[in-house]
């Protein structure tokens, strides 16, 4: 009888132990297939992240949508602080096509940011861009609805740490600027980068950038933002960015934005050509999170938005109204 047990139980650890190697073998070899452990398309696309990226299932994660209906104004988000934003000949810049986007990396003398509400000054490391294959999607973020044909990322990380590695998976390692474009008219601003597009076509390939103004890379007015904590955007979307998402727009050509999406592939040199787009993660859930806005800023009056505000607003007052008369009646009346 025990010699039976015993034999039983020394079979079912064994037919355990096979099963879990045979698992563990199985989720090896889905995220093995030429060295891509993520994507944006396919079997290895966002969908798919979360069974090899367990924080890409998180409560806080981005991007997100902006409602700017249902914003909370915070007063405490002030003007930011930018020091050594402008072109400097002692920093250093790599742009680099690492097959997911484009990516210029920073050394030397950083850029720190102050101020917008933060506690600490902050890093630039580097910034990087999302963009689509037409004008109506490529943004990461939305709002009010509306995506836009493409946003860039600066990247900074907090001071107190030694590195952009070592803040990363920290909840208070990052913050991220992020940047909505329209098309509009050439932006000179972007010449530079652009004009070594053809130098890294393809996946690995790098280029030194010449000094370079990030201050020109962003909009004139950077008074009216949203913040929210969330996450990094792509694997392994560690819940660590302080977001801050700019109001006005960055313009460019539909020339320049087109460069981005036909000079750029996302496959190593000798393969054949993938056009690097559609390089976006999809919305993702806000949960119980707030989102906050530096200010009240002003809609052009036939916004449909603006209607639909003043319309509430409306409806609200006069229900308000009827309840104060109803009240008024009952006391002289009753």
């Amino acid at each position: 009888m025990v010699f039976g047990i015993l034999l039983f139980l020394q079979i079912a650890n064994s037919a355990f132990a096979d099963l879990a190697l045979k698992r563990s073998q199985i989720r090896f070899i889905k995220v093995k297939p030429h060295g891509v452990h993520w994507s944006y398309h396919g079997e290895f696309g966002p969908a798919n992240w979360l069974s090899v990226y367990p924080h890409c299932g998180g409560e806080k994660q981005s991007p997100v949508h902006i409602d700017s209906t249902k914003v909370f104004v915070d007063r405490k988000l002030d003007d930011f602080n930018f020091h050594g934003y402008d072109a400097t000949p002692e920093r250093n810049l790599t742009i680099k096509n690492n097959g997911h986007t484009v990516k210029v990396s920073i050394e030397g003398p950083l850029p720190q940011v102050s101020g917008g509400g933060l506690k600490d000054s902050y890093s630039a490391a580097q910034f990087h861009f999302h963009w689509g294959s037409v004008d109506d999607r490529g943004s990461e973020h939305a709002m009010d609805g509306k995506n836009y044909p493409m946003e860039m990322h600066l990247v900074h990380y907090a001071d107190k740490y030694r590195s952009l590695n070592e803040a990363v998976d920290k909840p208070d390692g990052l913050k991220v600027l992020g940047f909505f474009f329209e098309i509009g008219d050439r932006n000179p601003n972007f010449d530079k980068l652009i004009s070594h597009f053809n130098s890294i076509k393809h996946k690995d390939a790098e280029s030194t950038l010449e000094p370079i103004s990030l201050h020109s890379l962003m909009p004139e007015n950077l008074s009216v933002y949203f913040r929210y904590h969330g996450s990094l955007t792509t694997p392994p979307c560690f819940e660590s960015v302080t977001w801050t998402v700019f109001k006005d727009t960055v313009k460019i050509s539909k020339q320049q934005m087109e460069s981005f999406r036909h000079t750029l592939k996302g496959n190593s040199k000798g393969e054949k050509d993938e056009a690097l787009t559609e390089i976006y993660r999809p919305l993702q859930p806000l949960n119980s999170r707030n989102i906050y806005a530096s200010k009240v800023f002003e809609r052009p009056i036939d916004d449909p938005l603006t209607r639909a505000i003043l319309r509430d607003s409306a409806i609200q007052s006069s229900s308000f109204l009827s309840i104060v008369l109803t009240v008024v009646f009952f006391v002289l009346f009753s």
